[in-house]
């Protein structure tokens, strides 16, 4: 079988701060190491995503795949075009592992996907989004509403529609609505989009990766927990863009992400029943990640990944090898959910 791997490179025509790079250096490791798994029984290609979409899929037509494994968690230098590979992908009629590209889109959008969530009975942490040019007095009385209700008397701060943590650190948990604002303006003026303002849930947290495959539909890996230094004060306690890829950072050296084996089985059967109906509801047939924090009353979706890290030292491959499903088998399960049965034979 011909297989194409595709994955965004740093775009250097697009230098939007740290978004800018997205985490190419390690994706493009990552997707050498998806080709090594698969070039013993495929014919596999690596086909880097750069300044240009249609140049990425003029590539891609040229190795005539019968399947590709996208990795792009972006494109020309912007985290918020996550789809846009995808949906071209579609288009052409090209089978594609992951997440499909409305999917995809929808999990970009923080408030809406939240909204949905919310709307549809998955608990999620109250929140709206403020974009800019808005009135400012009517954010402030609304931001107070909400620090009124939140149990942890804090809010937090985000872009909302970007992932990987950017424009998220310990700065984006405020305890009053000017703070807020004033953080929902540095967003407005860096990121170029609106601010997402929720409540800030103050409790342990988990995560739980899930993926599809095909006739055993979704396959829920055990549980993961962020486990964060008693030295962090808790407005710190957030996996940020300098706790995920500042490996020298305090925040990155106090935030360790480890499988819960002694988790109790009501809050696993809680972790596991509010993922799997919300990737069911968000129509996800590809692999998928789930961060939660376990506030006062349930567990609480604060975010949502539909095209997750599978690098080597991700929580994804982590929680594989936790379930005893090698990389290989995960992505034969992944390629076979797209491909019919007689087109699985290895390459001659």
């Amino acid at each position: 079988m011909r297989i194409a791997i595709t994955y965004h490179v740093a775009s250097p025509s697009h230098p939007h701060g740290q978004a800018g790079s997205f985490g190419a250096h390690e994706l493009s490791a990552t997707a050498r190491d998806i080709h090594a798994a698969l070039a013993p029984a495929h014919d596999c290609t690596l086909v880097p995503v750069g300044d240009s979409v249609a140049a990425a899929l003029t590539a891609v037509r040229e190795v005539a795949p019968d399947v590709v494994f996208n990795l792009c968690e972006g494109a020309v230098g912007r985290t918020r075009f996550e789809a846009h590979l995808s949906l071209g992908l579609d288009m052409l009629g090209i089978p594609c592992c992951g997440c499909d590209p409305v999917t995809l889109a929808l999990c970009q959008d923080k408030p809406f996907v939240k909204q949905f969530l919310r709307q549809t009975g998955v608990a999620t942490p109250s929140g709206f989004a403020v974009a800019p040019g808005c009135s400012e007095e009517h954010v402030l009385e609304d931001i107070r509403q909400l620090l009124a209700r939140a149990t942890s008397g804090r809010v937090i701060v985000k872009p909302a529609r970007e992932g990987g943590g950017v424009g998220i650190d310990g700065d984006s948990v405020c305890g009053d609505a000017e703070a807020a604002l004033a953080r929902a303006r540095l967003v407005w003026a860096r990121h170029h989009q609106p601010a997402l303002i929720e409540t800030f849930i103050d409790g342990p947290e988990y995560n739980l990766a899930l993926y599809y495959s095909g006739a055993r539909g979704l396959v829920a890996l055990p549980p993961g927990q962020i486990v964060f230094a008693p030295t962090l004060v808790p407005e710190r306690r957030v996996v940020g863009w300098t706790a995920k890829w500042d490996v020298a950072s305090r925040e990155a050296q106090a935030t360790i992400s480890r499988i819960v084996p002694d988790l109790a089985p009501a809050l696993h059967a809680e972790l596991v029943g509010t993922c799997t109906r919300a990737a069911t509801l968000l129509g996800m047939t590809g692999y998928c990640r789930f961060d939660l924090r376990l506030g006062a009353d349930s567990v609480q979706i604060v975010d949502v990944n539909a095209n997750p890290d599978l690098g080597p030292g991700s929580g994804f491959r982590t929680a594989l090898a936790a379930a005893g499903i090698s990389f290989g088998e995960f992505l034969g399960e992944l390629i076979a959910a797209r491909i019919p049965a007689a087109r699985l034979a290895p390459a001659a």
